[in-house]
């Protein structure tokens, strides 16, 4: 048994041993690329279209863009998403970009009007904002992806080709506009 005991001490200590070798030049952390990132400042209230009032509910924000010090936007195209169905929404070259949308203009981009929308029955939708930035080296900035844009690693920032919208509102990622009946518990949709 005191053979056993002794093999065993031998061999934790070997791999203590072992693990001291590694040389701290040996890892490397992975060399991350500053990206560039929309940012869309909402108005208050302006986040959300009443789906009983397409033509008064609008949506509101200013367009402009976070480049870290590191590139510069030429322009930002964006893109507007209702289910699986993607249609270009504007260019914009001047920020910020002040930028103005009904809920029937929504719709309308899609070949829906308020009527097929009532007829339809629909109650809760949701259009996706979706953008590609080109700056102004030729570099385009148009994938999406939440675990490939932050790396707090590198001071905190935004990192990656990955684009993913900056709001106002909590949190990040893909721009989500609602079509929906007001919530009598918010005091901005009364």
């Amino acid at each position: 048994m005191r053979k056993y005991k002794l093999y065993i001490g031998f061999l934790l200590f070997c791999s203590l041993g072992w693990t001291n070798c590694v040389v701290e030049d040996s890892i490397k952390m992975p060399d991350y690329e500053v990206g560039i990132i929309a940012r869309a400042e909402i108005e208050p209230g302006k986040y959300w279209f009443n789906i009983n009032e397409l033509n008064s509910s609008e949506v509101s924000f200013s367009l402009s863009y976070e480049g870290f010090e590191t590139h510069t936007a030429e322009r930002i195209d964006l893109f507007i998403s209702r289910g699986s169905t993607t249609v270009p929404f504007g260019t914009y070259e001047s920020f910020p970009s002040s930028i103005t949308l009904t809920g029937a203009e929504a719709y309308a981009l899609f070949g829906l009007e308020q009527e097929d929308v009532a007829a339809a029955g629909i109650v809760r939708d949701e259009f996706r904002i979706t953008y590609s930035i080109t700056t102004t080296t030729g570099e385009v900035f148009s994938q999406y992806g939440q675990y490939f844009n932050y790396n707090p690693s590198l001071d905190g920032r935004f990192t990656g080709r990955y684009a993913q919208f900056y709001t106002n509102l909590p949190g990040f990622g893909t721009l989500v506009l609602e079509a929906r009946a007001p919530n009598p518990q918010n005091p901005n949709e009364r």
